[in-house]
């Protein structure tokens, strides 16, 4: 069991759009319960799933539909948000570019547009932060990514910034619950230090 920790949010990067694809409505709704429990094991009331990498706009499509049909999900924009085992809130974005999904929340940040012919007018860090994190109420707190750590996933931009990173040697399909709980403990044992650096 994960020791407890200062986890509100984790988002994990794991499998490509078309994994998930391929991915049944039963083992999508294991999926999701496996990782709202590892997420409530540190005490986190938030967790995102995102892909690692892209597919189509149709398989896409076809995830979002499902997860609302077959897991329960309710849509929030292109996300599907899901209440997971133990009331923790999972988010699925099947968006794998990281860029794009700046752009997106850029767009509806600044709300149209804007008198100036800005696209940017209105738009700061704090809103563009809640942007690509909505409906969660932060950003993550624990980045956990399927895969070796010498390759960082373009779905992950924005995300890293003061995120705790564990990356994990494992593919979507054999993820079980006690991988998260490892990197659950990983991170109540790290001192976070949100970018600074010892002196």
């Amino acid at each position: 069991m994960a020791a407890s920790s200062n986890l509100s949010h984790v988002l994990l990067c794991a499998g490509t759009v078309g994994e998930w694809a391929a991915t049944s409505p039963a083992q999508w709704r294991e999926r999701l319960s496996l990782v709202a429990r590892a997420a409530r094991s540190g005490d986190a009331d938030w967790a995102t799933v995102v892909p690692s990498a892209p597919g189509t706009i149709e398989q896409s499509g076809r995830i979002r539909e499902m997860l609302v049909a077959e897991c329960g999900g309710v849509r929030y924009a292109d996300r599907v948000v899901v209440l997971g085992d133990d009331g923790v809130t999972v988010i699925v974005d099947c968006c794998a570019d990281g860029r794009q999904r700046i752009v997106d929340a850029t767009k509806r940040t600044a709300g149209g547009e804007p008198a100036s012919g800005r696209a940017t007018d209105g738009v700061n860090e704090e809103r563009l932060a809640a942007a690509i994190c909505a409906p969660a109420p932060d950003e993550p707190d624990l980045v956990v990514v399927l895969g070796p750590p010498t390759k960082m996933p373009v779905s992950l931009v924005w995300e890293l910034a003061y995120a705790e990173i564990v990356f994990l040697d494992t593919a979507w399909h054999d993820l079980d619950a006690e991988h998260l709980e490892m990197a659950i403990d990983d991170f109540a044992r790290r001192d976070r230090r949100f970018g600074g650096v010892d002196s």
